[in-house]
C-alpha cells in the first residue's frame, strides 16, 4: 500500500479514536505505529483535543503531511475498541487498501444506539444517581421523566446552539426549573437531589479524566486544554441551574 494511503487511513483511525474518547498519547502512538509498520522511515504526530497533525518520511526522503480538525466528540468505547483492534491488525498483518477501507467504513457506520434506547438509558442513569444521592421514590420517579426529557431536548437544541457550553447551560436550566417546579407543586420536597442526579448526565467526566491522564503522560498542552474545557462546561452547568432557581425564586427561600 502506498504511504499516502497509509497516512490517510491512519489519520481516519486516529480521528475516530479521539472522537470516541481516547487520550491524545494513545492516538499519537497508534498513528505512529501504523505508519512505521507500512514502511515509513519516520513519523511525527502531534495531537490536541481539536486537531491531529502527522508528518511522515518515506525511504526516499519525501515528506507527507496531513491534518485533521476535530469539531465534536461522542464517547463510544465500543468504537474505540474496534479502532484499536483494527490498528493492531494493520500493524501485525499489513492488510491491503481495500480491506482497510472496508473495515474503517464498517466501524464508522456500525450499529448506533437508537434514540429510544438513549432516552431510556438517560432516564435510568438519572434515576440511579438521584437515589444514590439520597432521593426517595418520588424523586426517582421525577428524575426518570426529566432524564428522558434531557436527551430529547438535547437532540433538538444541539442544532440551534452555537456550542456545547450554551447547550449545557440551557439543559441545566431546564433540569433545575423542572425539579424546582415539582417541589412547588408539592410532588417532592427535596428537589436538590433531582437536580444533582440529572446534572450527572451532563458532567464531562471522561474529558476530565483524559485531561489528567494526558498531563501525567507529559502531554501538558492537551491536558490543560481539556481541563479548561471541562471546567468551563462545569461552570455553565452550575450557572444554568443557578439562573433557573433565581428566575423561579428558589434561591431566596
Amino acid at each position: 500500500m502506498k504511504l499516502k494511503k497509509v497516512l490517510a487511513f491512519a489519520m481516519d483511525i486516529g480521528e475516530g479514536m479521539l472522537i470516541s474518547g481516547a487520550g491524545v498519547s494513545r492516538v499519537e502512538d497508534t498513528i505512529t505505529r501504523i505508519c512505521l509498520a507500512y514502511g515509513a522511515k519516520k513519523a511525527d504526530v502531534f495531537s490536541i483535543t481539536s486537531s491531529i497533525v502527522t508528518s511522515i518520511e518515506d525511504a526516499d526522503g519525501e515528506i507527507l503531511t496531513q491534518t485533521k480538525r476535530i469539531r465534536h466528540y461522542k464517547t463510544d468505547f465500543k468504537k474505540l475498541d474496534e479502532f484499536n483492534q483494527l490498528s493492531r491488525y494493520m500493524c501485525r498483518d499489513l492488510p491491503n487498501e481495500k480491506e482497510v477501507k472496508q473495515r474503517i467504513q464498517k466501524i464508522k457506520t456500525g450499529r448506533i444506539n437508537s434514540f429510544t434506547e438513549e432516552v431510556l438509558t438517560s432516564a435510568a442513569i438519572a434515576t440511579a444517581w438521584t437515589i444514590f444521592y439520597g432521593g426517595g421514590i418520588a424523586e426517582g420517579a421525577i428524575a426518570i421523566l426529566i432524564g428522558g426529557a434531557v436527551t430529547v431536548l438535547s437532540r433538538y437544541l444541539s442544532k440551534l446552539t452555537p456550542n456545547e457550553m450554551v447547550l449545557n447551560f440551557l439543559l441545566s436550566f431546564f433540569v433545575a426549573a423542572l425539579a424546582y417546579l415539582s417541589a412547588r407543586f408539592g410532588i417532592t420536597k427535596d428537589y436538590g437531589k433531582i437536580i444533582i442526579g440529572n446534572i450527572m448526565l451532563l458532567v464531562p467526566g471522561v474529558a476530565f479524566v483524559n485531561a489528567l491522564r494526558d498531563m501525567i503522560g507529559g502531554d501538558m498542552m492537551s491536558g490543560i486544554l481539556r481541563v479548561c474545557e471541562s471546567v468551563l462546561l462545569a461552570v455553565f452547568l452550575a450557572a444554568g441551574s443557578f439562573m433557573a432557581l433565581v428566575f423561579l425564586g428558589g434561591v431566596w427561600q
